[in-house]
């Protein structure tokens, strides 16, 4: 099957999320139109794509603000599929966690706060208005060689900041703002997350067995994260370099007067074991940039951790800069080296370092969201809109990543289009090859089948002799897909 036929059969499994039929053939025309539409990725836009402008569209409306349905289970044809796309049956599914914010401009959104732009530059910090969400992506990669990961989103959670009361209210007011503080952080939003998905794996008999593996940033490596982890999950996350760490307790401990050691002597930071030229070095290979790189690292276990607390032994891993050169012969330049913490101490350096290396493709779901489908552009105000609509959108991107895999694997292969003669060679298909290949394959059908335009709800009145018929513009057709 080609592309949009994969796609349309991953959406028929969506029947079961919707009581009705007519509800799942409204959803599945509203994620064509919005995924195929040309400009604003609105509701409206996605009615036009979808060839639907002179009919009756309030319950397209309504399908996001009154019908009842769970968005979670838009992303069940993900772990369907999901055994199929790993390397053996005993091989963990590998995660990655992280919150994006999607710039709003209406103060009175439900959700909508002031929080940091995140493209602001560091010596002048921007405010905005945005929506906050959390998402979690489960990485792919190839199974017959080394190369990139796809990572396809399994959940896209609100999780806006607590509001704040105005200064001159009542003590009870303020007291329950502290209390709804704590509880809308982003670490309990993660874990909440985290937990959804470990369900969702349990579920699912092939998935029920492997371990979960999360990578996450610095923000999540925190003690709700780490003491609150579902079960058979591991957790890799970035720690400061400045971190107090201790070693085990010795087996022999003097009793002494106060309260007994819990924690071994001081270790090293993991700044200054990165500069011990006493720890070993390993050379670990990934893929990363392109190509299989060997990466240096250092490791050192069992470790523990004052937040973490003194029953959770850690691995440590310190990973090297890496030298790059802008151009050939240039000087030699070198990142950021990196320092992670994982809760497994058995898990090969290997899995560990490509597993957060592959935690980039999450930072590429958060690019082609935000600006190639416009994720959160649509103007809803309806507090069950504000959370549904985002969360379609996604699912349908996410639905359309796993279509490309089914169809044509992970490479790019000649079914796409051209690439511009001043494209370099691309090894994986990117979401605009998608969106171009998705587009003319519906232009394709169209032009075999035209779609038939039903005016129900509407009174039919014969058109004028004298008077032309208004037909839609071409540039609505474009994208229209056959009901």
């Amino acid at each position: 099957m080609n592309l949009l036929e994969t796609f349309d059969s991953l959406l028929a499994s969506w029947q079961a999320v919707f009581s009705q039929l007519r509800m799942f053939e409204r959803a599945r025309r509203l994620t064509f139109g919005l995924l195929s539409c040309l400009r604003l990725h609105l509701t409206s836009t996605a009615i036009c794509a979808g060839g639907r402008q002179f009919v009756d569209w309030s319950a397209d409306y309504r399908l996001c603000s009154r019908s009842p349905w769970e968005p979670y289970r838009l992303f069940d044809p993900i772990f369907d599929h999901l055994p199929s796309l790993l390397a053996s049956p005993t091989a963990p599914v590998i995660a990655a966690l992280d919150d994006t914010l999607c710039k709003k401009t209406g103060r009175h959104i439900p959700g909508v706060s002031m929080a940091r732009d995140p493209m602001s530059p560091p010596f002048h910090v921007n405010l905005c208005y945005g929506l906050r969400f959390l998402q979690l992506s489960v990485l792919v990669s190839p199974l017959s060689a080394p190369g990139p990961a796809r990572a396809l989103p399994v959940r896209f959670d609100p999780a806006p900041p607590a509001r704040k009361p105005k200064k001159n209210a009542s003590a009870e007011l303020w007291q329950a703002y502290q209390q709804q503080k704590k509880q809308q952080t982003l670490p309990r939003a993660g874990v909440k997350a985290m937990a959804s998905v470990r369900q969702s794996l349990d579920e699912c008999a092939a998935t029920h067995h492997r371990q979960l593996m999360v990578s996450g940033d610095a923000s999540y490596t925190h003690r709700t994260v780490l003491r609150n982890l579902p079960p058979r999950t591991t957790y890799i996350g970035r720690i400061r370099k400045d971190a107090k760490l201790h070693g085990p307790l010795p087996a022999e401990v003097h009793k002494s007067a106060g309260r007994p050691r819990r924690y071994g002597s001081l270790a090293p930071t993991p700044e200054q074991i990165l500069k011990d030229d006493a720890v070993p070095i390993h050379r670990v290979p990934c893929f990363a940039a392109g190509q299989l790189r060997e990466i240096p690292v250092k490791a050192l276990s069992p470790l523990y951790w004052r937040k973490a607390g003194a029953d959770l032994p850690l691995q440590l891993v310190v990973i090297k800069p890496l030298g790059y050169r802008l151009r050939n012969g240039s000087k030699l330049l070198y990142r950021q080296p990196a320092f992670l913490i994982c809760t497994d101490l058995d898990l090969s350096l290997q899995t560990l370092v490509q597993s957060y290396v592959n935690r980039w493709e999450i930072e590429c779901n958060h690019r082609d969201e935000k600006s190639l489908l416009g994720v959160a552009q649509g103007q809803v105000r309806n507090p069950h809109a504000v959370r549904r609509l985002p969360q379609l959108q996604v699912a349908g991107y996410s639905l359309l990543l796993l279509a490309s895999l089914l169809s044509s694997g992970f490479q790019r292969t000649a079914e796409y289009l051209p690439l511009p003669k001043w494209r370099r060679k691309s090894i994986r298909p990117s979401l605009l090859d998608l969106l171009a290949l998705l587009r003319d394959q519906i232009f394709a059908r169209v032009s075999d089948t035209p779609p038939l335009l039903n005016f129900d709800d509407f009174k039919t009145v014969p058109p004028a002799a004298a008077k032309p018929s208004k037909q839609p513009l071409a540039s609505d057709t474009l994208c229209t897909f056959a009901a």
